[in-house]
């Protein structure tokens, strides 16, 4: 059931949505379990890999509980069906808000490579070493940062 323009009416959006193909069934209905299936399996890997004083019971309880929230946010993103979600945008690439983020990704790119070349330089020079994980968590924190102040930027001129 979809008006003129292709879209979902209002009186058929909820607020978490409804499955793809024109489903009846919430999203949620099967993202909730889904999810707490996904956070079990990665709570018994955590618990079956763990090699250290506390009890592997623990270990796998506290990586499901921390990782439910995410899992379920994600099986969730792909059983929706965009058009049946109250509030949402119809075309969210046209929004202004998707113009602020593809311009400010745009930037936060060059400027990761950039810094990234730079450092990869003075490393290179000056002979110091670092830690892998320590330089892509640097890398990261660049290009997070980058997009971020871009964004607001953005947000600002309008």
């Amino acid at each position: 059931m979809t008006d003129t323009d292709g879209t979902a009416p209002e009186l058929d959006r909820t607020r978490w949505g409804r499955l793809r193909g024109g489903s009846r069934t919430p999203a949620m209905a099967i993202a909730i379990p889904a999810g707490l299936v996904l956070a079990v399996v990665v709570g018994v890997i955590a618990a079956a890999m763990w090699d250290a004083p506390t009890p592997p019971f623990v270990v796998g309880i506290g990586f499901t509980v921390v990782t439910l929230p995410a899992l379920v946010g994600l099986v969730w993103v792909f059983l929706v069906d965009r058009d049946t979600l109250r509030g949402a945008i119809d075309r969210p690439e046209e929004s202004i808000e998707g113009a602020w983020y593809d311009k400010a990704a745009q930037g936060a790119f060059s400027d990761t490579l950039l810094i990234t070349g730079l450092g990869t330089t003075f490393f290179a020079i000056t002979n110091i070493r670092i830690d892998m994980l320590i330089a892509l968590i640097g890398v990261l924190v660049v290009a997070m940062g980058s997009c971020g102040i871009r964004y607001l930027i953005a947000r600002r001129r309008g």
